[in-house]
């Protein structure tokens, strides 16, 4: 008779010298749920056992007086070595319904924070809506990448992420980086009624109506999930509370890892470098937790202020679109600037050097 699991699960890490348990579970997995996983047990049965030592490593199982009844692990891309990417998650048939599936994920989700990883990505395929409607329950979100299963035609195979945003309002050196509210409704008004803020956007100096439209978008973008998404601050000094403006990241692909940066500050405000500092922090958050590899921010080819403040953020001007637009009556030209994951990661290295 086969054996049915009834007493309490435990989970922890597997452990040096265990990677031959490890391939046998994994094994199992994949002759139970050939629609989970990518992999076939025939390339995995021929690994050497320093693959599976290795694997181990950041691999957790849920254990039932000895025996091993799940398992769930991650990796890091080294071209995207900010992101844990979760594999290999599988609670045995005779085991599920008893939170073994939560526990794993609970205690890899642990395991990857505490290693400083801010983004946990994995993918799940349309075969699996409990595996699916767990993730849901611990945070993720489907990002909008889907993909055919190349093992079975037909079976799509979505992309789920969780980003670990720190805690907000975010401070740095000067200033307090932190969520619109209805309060900054006069703060905001005085910023984008501005001839002077508006002089190289897209759009002219607004009403009232027009700017209690753009802070009902500000006070929504509080996270980023899927693409066209935005997450933006209102920038407030430190020193006296005052409004200084915003900065705002949005998706535009996820496909793609892409992302955007912009920012608005008041004149009032100009000529003590906020912007880049905001910037800054905000760039952080785009690398480490909305899982990007490339942000540009554009601005109109007059606005000198706004390009040196890329500059200044190590942003490499990509191109001069000349005469690229036609706003405000006249034919405007476009700079265009970008940042790689591994630019901005080498960058902090050095900061971190002269410390």
């Amino acid at each position: 008779m086969a054996r049915r699991y009834a007493r309490a699960v435990r989970v922890r890490a597997v452990r040096a010298g265990e990677g031959g348990r490890l391939r046998e579970l994994r094994l199992r997995a994949l002759r139970d749920a050939p629609d989970a996983f990518s992999s076939d047990p025939g390339p995995e049965e021929a690994f050497a056992p320093a693959v599976w030592e290795d694997r181990g490593r950041s691999v957790v199982v849920a254990e039932d007086a000895g025996d091993w009844i799940g398992m769930a692990g991650w990796y890091v891309d080294e071209d995207l070595p900010a992101i844990a990417n979760v594999w290999g998650v599988w609670v045995d048939p005779r085991a599920r319904g008893r939170g073994a599936g939560r526990r794993l994920m609970a205690a890899l989700m642990d395991g990857a924070r505490a290693a400083g990883h801010r983004r946990l990505e994995l993918t799940v395929t349309d075969r699996a809506p409990a595996a699916e409607a767990l993730y849901e329950r611990l945070g993720f979100r489907r990002t909008g990448v889907a993909l055919p299963f190349g093992k079975r035609p037909g079976v799509v195979e979505a992309q789920m992420a969780l980003a670990v945003v720190p805690p907000v309002p975010i401070e740095t050196q000067r200033l307090r980086l932190r969520f619109t509210t209805p309060a900054d409704l006069d703060p905001l008004l005085a910023l984008q009624s501005h001839t002077d803020v508006t002089r190289w956007l897209s759009w002219g100096p607004r009403d009232e109506r027009e700017v209690r439209d753009s802070l009902a978008l500000k006070l929504a973008a509080t996270r980023i999930e899927a693409d066209g998404d935005t997450f933006t601050l209102a920038i407030e000094v430190k020193d006296s509370g005052a409004y200084a403006g915003d900065v705002g990241l949005s998706s535009t692909s996820h496909e793609h890892r892409g992302g955007e940066l912009g920012f608005l500050l008041h004149p009032d405000h100009h000529g003590r470098g906020y912007a880049g500092e905001a910037a800054a922090a905000v760039l952080e958050l785009g690398f480490t937790c909305f899982g990007m590899r490339r942000i540009v921010g554009r601005t109109e080819a007059r606005n000198v202020a706004s390009a040196r403040a890329l500059e200044k953020l190590g942003m490499r001007r990509e191109a001069r679109l000349v005469e690229n637009e036609y706003v405000k009556g006249e034919w405007q030209s476009e700079l265009v600037y970008a940042l790689l994951e591994a630019e901005w990661r080498a960058a902090q290295s050095q900061l971190r050097r002269r410390k």
